[in-house]
C-alpha cells in the first residue's frame, strides 16, 4: 500500500494546479488520472495526422491569464518551465448571413469602428457600456482565484450600496436583458449574448447577465492569448512541476472508491485493487455526481446528500467538436481583418440565433452557429510548416429527441457534415481539397472520452443562479470541503465553474488553510 500526504483525483488543470502549491509548499502529493496523459479538458493530441496538434475540448486560456497563477508567474510556470503564451488580435469576430462581420480588437476605438457598420448610436455608447462594465466589476468583485464568501453573503454585500445593487440586478437577469438595456443592433447584442452562451446556456436564461459584463473588460483589458504548442501545454508544465518539487504523477491509474474510515478520507482504491493511503487529504477533481455517486457509498454522507447530487442540473446543451488539419488557413468571403482574425463565430440573425438555444432544449441538433479557431494563426509550431489547425466547435443537445443521447452514433456524421457545410458557406477555401484530415466528437463521445464531462457538459454542471458562485456544486458546500472530513472537491463543479480558468488557485487555498501551511508564505518563496 502506498501512502502520501496528500492524494489529489484527477489529472484535469485544477487538480494539477493544487498538486503544484501543495508541491510548492513541501507536501507529499500523488495525483492519479485515469487517462494516459494529464490534462483533463486540457490537453492537446495529434487527432488528425502527424505533426498537427489539436485541443479536443478547451482552446482558449482567456482568464487564465489574469490569474496570479500565470501573470504574477507564481510556479514559475513561465520563466523557469518555458509557458509562453502568445498574444492575439482581433480578438474575434462574427460574421453574419449578409456577409458583414463584427470585429472585436483589444483597441475600443478599432471596436467601435466595426460597430458603426451596424449602429453608429450603438459605437458610441459601446464606450460607456465598456466604463461601466468596468466599474461594475470592481464593485462586484467576488472571489476567482481567491476562496469566494458565501453566497449569502455575497448578497448582502451587493446589497450595501447603489453600484453593488446594480450588479445584483445584473446577476440576477440575462445576458439578454443586459444587451437589450444598451443597444439597438441585433449584431451587437448577438455578440455580446454570445459570450455569455459559451457558459453552455441560452443567452435568455436569467443568471446569465455576469457573463457578458465580464467578458468585455477582458476582452480590452486583457485580451486572448493562445499557449504555444497547444491548451495541454499548460497541463504539461504543471506536471514537471509537480515531479520537480517531489510530488507524483500516476497516469492510466483510474479510481474506483474512497476509502473512508469513521468519517474521514483516507485514501483511494484504484480499479486495479491498488489502494493509495492519504494521511492529510483527499482532493477530488471529478465531477460532483462522481464522486458522491459512485466513489462514495451512500451510508457515508448525511441523510438526503445522495438526493441533492443527483437532482444538480447540467448545462443547457453540450459540444460537438472536430478537429480539422488544413493545408491552408481559412479565407472568408467577407474578407478583411477576418482572415487575420484566429476566433470566428458564424451566426443566424437575432430570430433564428435565439430559436436554436430552444431547440437544444428540446433535442433538435443544429447546425447554424459554427465556431473556428484557426490557432496557428498565431502559433505555427502547432502543424506543420505552412499547413494550419482548426477548432470548428458547434452547440447541441445531448440527449436528442429522437432517441437519446444513444442516436448520436447514427447521426453523428450527419450532423457534423452539416455544420462543417454551414462554415463552408461562409468562407472560401473549406472544401475538401484544403482539408487533409479530420476528427469528430459528438456529446455522446466527449463524455465517453472523459467520464467526467458528465451527459457530455464540459462545465460538470449548469452555471444557473442556485448552482452559480459559493451555491456551486450545491448551497452550503461551495467552499471545496465536503461532508467527509479531510475530503475536498476542486474543479468545474465548484467555484469559478468551467472553462481554463485557474480555480483549483483558488480551492487549495482553503485546504492549505485546514493543513496549517500559510498559502502567502508559500507564494512568496
Amino acid at each position: 500500500m502506498n501512502g502520501h500526504d496528500v492524494v489529489v483525483i484527477g489529472g484535469g488543470h485544477n487538480g494539477l494546479i493544487v498538486a503544484a502549491y501543495l508541491a510548492k509548499a513541501g507536501v507529499d502529493v500523488c495525483v492519479v488520472e485515469r487517462h494516459d496523459k494529464v490534462g483533463g479538458g486540457v490537453i492537446t493530441r495529434e487527432l488528425t495526422l502527424p505533426g498537427f496538434k489539436h485541443d479536443p475540448h478547451s482552446v482558449a486560456h482567456g482568464v487564465l491569464t489574469t490569474n496570479p497563477l500565470i501573470h504574477r508567474d507564481e510556479l514559475g510556470l513561465r520563466s523557469k518551465y518555458g509557458l509562453k503564451y502568445i498574444p492575439v488580435d482581433p480578438q474575434l469576430a462574427v460574421v453574419f448571413p449578409d456577409d458583414r462581420a463584427l470585429i472585436f480588437y483589444k483597441d475600443i476605438d478599432k471596436t467601435c469602428e466595426s460597430i458603426a457598420q451596424f449602429s453608429r448610436r450603438d459605437a458610441e455608447t459601446y464606450y460607456r457600456y465598456v466604463d461601466t462594465c468596468r466599474k461594475l466589476l470592481r464593485a462586484g468583485t467576488w472571489g476567482m482565484f481567491s476562496p469566494a464568501p458565501t453566497f449569502g453573503r455575497l448578497i448582502y454585500l451587493l446589497d450595501t450600496a447603489e453600484e453593488g445593487r446594480e450588479v445584483l440586478r445584473i446577476i440576477l437577469g440575462s445576458a439578454a436583458d443586459l444587451e437589450e438595456d444598451w443597444f439597438e443592433s441585433e449584431q451587437v447584442k448577438i455578440a455580446l449574448t454570445r459570450f455569455a452562451s459559451e457558459s453552455m446556456i441560452g443567452p435568455q436564461e436569467k443568471g446569465t447577465g455576469t457573463y457578458a459584463l465580464g467578458m468585455v473588460p477582458f476582452l480590452h483589458n486583457w485580451g486572448f492569448s493562445v499557449p504555444e504548442g497547444g491548451s495541454g501545454a499548460l497541463s504539461e508544465r504543471l506536471e514537471a512541476f509537480i515531479k520537480d518539487n517531489g510530488g507524483t504523477v500516476r497516469v492510466s491509474s483510474p479510481v474506483k472508491s474512497i476509502r473512508v474510515e469513521d468519517g474521514v478520507a483516507k485514501g483511494v482504491v484504484l480499479e486495479s485493487g491498488e489502494e493509495i493511503t492519504a494521511i492529510r487529504a483527499v482532493v477530488s477533481n471529478l465531477n460532483v455526481k462522481q464522486l458522491f455517486l459512485e466513489l462514495l457509498k451512500p451510508d457515508e454522507l448525511p441523510p438526503g446528500f445522495v438526493e441533492k447530487v443527483k437532482n444538480i442540473r447540467h448545462s443547457s446543451f453540450a459540444p460537438m467538436n472536430q478537429a480539422l488539419a488544413l493545408n491552408e488557413a481559412p479565407k472568408w468571403k467577407v474578407g478583411g481583418d477576418v482572415d487575420k482574425t484566429w476566433f470566428v463565430e458564424i451566426s443566424p440573425f437575432m430570430e433564428e440565433y435565439l430559436k436554436s438555444f430552444d431547440e437544444y432544449m428540446y433535442g433538435i441538433p443544429n447546425a447554424t452557429m459554427p465556431l473556428l479557431a484557426c490557432c496557428t494563426l498565431a502559433d505555427p509550431t502547432r502543424a506543420p510548416e505552412g499547413k494550419h489547425t482548426v477548432y470548428l466547435y458547434h452547440y447541441e443537445p445531448y440527449s436528442l429527441k429522437d432517441g437519446g443521447p444513444a442516436k448520436w452514433d447514427e447521426i453523428k456524421q450527419e450532423v457534423a457534415d452539416a455544420v462543417l457545410e454551414t462554415a463552408r458557406e461562409y468562407s472560401t477555401n473549406l472544401g475538401p481539397d484544403n482539408i487533409l484530415g479530420r476528427w469528430i466528437a459528438s456529446p455522446l463521445d466527449i463524455e465517453r472520452d472523459n467520464p467526467a464531462f458528465v451527459c457530455g457538459d464540459l462545465n460538470h454542471i449548469g452555471a444557473f443562479l442556485n448552482q452559480y458562485l459559493t451555491n456551486r456544486p450545491l448551497p452550503g458546500w461551495g467552499q471545496y470541503r465536503t461532508p467527509v472530513k479531510d475530503l475536498y472537491m476542486c474543479g468545474a463543479s465548484t467555484h469559478p465553474g468551467g472553462g481554463v480558468t485557474g480555480g483549483g488557485r483558488a480551492a487549495v487555498q482553503l485546504i492549505m488553510e485546514d493543513l496549517g501551511i500559510d498559502f502567502k508564505k508559500v507564494i512568496a518563496q
